[in-house]
């Protein structure tokens, strides 16, 4: 019933609201193209052979990506080859990582219709299709039930109030559940959840792997090339990273007046030009990073725009304390950059989306500001009191410590179910039989 509700009517009028919203967002309008035009990339992934297991990844958007990372990483490292390649729905996801070296083939998910889902899982016939998070399309799942391929979810999030469980749209996700091979939950909230819809899906709570990714990049010391530019023209001032940030993040930020301690460098969530043209506007002494990187300045700015996307991450390593934008919206982006880099972190106060920034909270690393004043004093204390800022700091390190390890969980469980290889163990047991003989 449900499969013929959703192709008939539910993604006809989801694809007609598109097409309308992209009229009006360039965003929306990219989403569209990109997964109409699917085909191109696809045909660019090069074929391999028939006992190179192939697994398929799709993330929603970069965010998602990051959490797949730690997997991608991991069998790379394998003993045996893997053809891997990765979908993204947005098309910043696309754009950003399309060029990723660890990966085989980067292309847009097409639409989710019967014709482009069954010509795309025929084009890339997967052995394995890993979803991360939630972007979970029911013609694309309901394609690789069809197949017997298995698909899993993983890094999984359910909350007991979702609206999942309302009535009738329960019955639609319980459907689309069911489909699945094996669900890793991120906690045991989400575990419970999930056995709630689906109960006939082997779930089990193995953590997230946003945690690996950090630690990843914090051991490697990647750092882009801006870092040592930024560096010299903050000098011995205190750097604020605020990440993230949303027009009401930036209102909070731009009455803070303490010029001669404070280096404020501003990562906007959408840094479009007319955006970044408005910021430096309102910011006094501000400019752009493209512009400080190509011209040589006499006056020393107090506030850095970041008019690019992708390097948020690497600049938290530089920082002395983290503002994180979205807290005066729907809800704070992620603090487990800034926190896996020892930052304390301050933000907007709507953090209860945010299962790291309320836990972050509670340890006293996550400060929520609504006002100016509060804004201002605490700044104050973070600038002069760096003992304080250091108790902070060691805080947050243990934080994302103590929650790493959820990649090797989640790959062991699902090598132990045979949902992917298990190489070592067949390399074990030929050593053994050849010992035996």
């Amino acid at each position: 019933m449900w499969d013929t509700f959703y192709h008939l009517v539910f993604y006809p009028l989801f694809l007609l609201a598109m097409r309308g919203a992209s009229l009006w967002s360039p965003k929306i309008r990219s989403a569209l193209m990109g997964r109409s035009d699917w085909r191109g990339p696809v045909s660019a992934i090069p074929s391999t052979p028939s006992d190179i297991v192939r697994i398929h990844f799709h993330a929603t958007s970069v965010g998602e990506f990051e959490q797949a990372v730690p997997f991608i990483e991991a069998l790379r490292n394998d003993e045996q080859p893997y053809r891997i390649t990765v979908s993204f729905f947005s098309p910043s996801g696309f754009e950003l990582r399309k060029n990723y070296p660890l990966v085989d083939g980067v292309c847009y998910l097409p639409h989710d219709r019967q014709s482009d889902m069954n010509e795309f899982m025929n084009r890339l016939s997967p052995d394995v299709v890993i979803i991360i998070r939630y972007d979970l399309w029911p013609e694309f799942v309901r394609q690789t039930q069809l197949r017997g391929i298995p698909a899993v979810l993983v890094c999984g999030v359910m909350r007991h109030d979702s609206v999942r469980f309302f009535p009738l749209v329960r019955s639609f996700f319980a459907a689309l559940y069911s489909r699945l091979a094996f669900i890793a939950s991120i906690e045991s909230e989400d575990r419970d959840a999930f056995k709630k819809i689906a109960p006939e899906v082997p779930v089990f709570s193995l953590g997230d792997t946003r945690y690996d990714r950090v630690l990843t990049r914090l051991a490697s010391g990647d750092a882009v090339q801006e870092l040592e530019v930024l560096h010299s023209i903050a000098g011995q001032r205190t750097i604020l990273i605020a990440g993230s940030t949303w027009s009401e993040d930036e209102r909070m930020l731009v009455q803070t007046s303490l010029p001669d301690k404070l280096f404020l460098i501003l990562v906007p969530h959408e840094p479009t030009p007319s955006h970044i043209s408005g910021l430096l506007d309102k910011f006094p002494r501000s400019q752009t990073l493209s512009y400080l990187i190509e011209h040589r300045v006499e006056q020393l700015p107090n506030v850095v725009i970041v008019d690019r996307l992708g390097i948020l991450a690497e600049l938290y390593q530089m920082g002395d304390v983290a503002w994180v934008g979205g807290g005066f919206g729907a809800g704070v982006h992620s603090v487990l950059e800034p926190a896996a880099y020892g930052l304390p972190i301050l933000c907007g106060p709507k953090i209860h989306r945010s299962r790291d920034a309320v836990s972050l909270e509670e340890e006293g690393v996550v400060k929520t500001v609504e006002n100016q004043q509060t804004l201002q004093e605490y700044l104050g204390r973070l600038i002069d009191d760096r003992t304080y800022r250091r108790e902070l700091s060691h805080k947050a390190e243990v934080f994302v410590k103590e929650r790493a390890g959820a990649t090797e969980r989640i790959l062991d469980e699902l090598r132990s179910r045979a949902i992917l290889p298990d190489y070592q163990r067949v390399i074990s047991q030929s050593e053994e039989h050849h010992v035996n003989r």
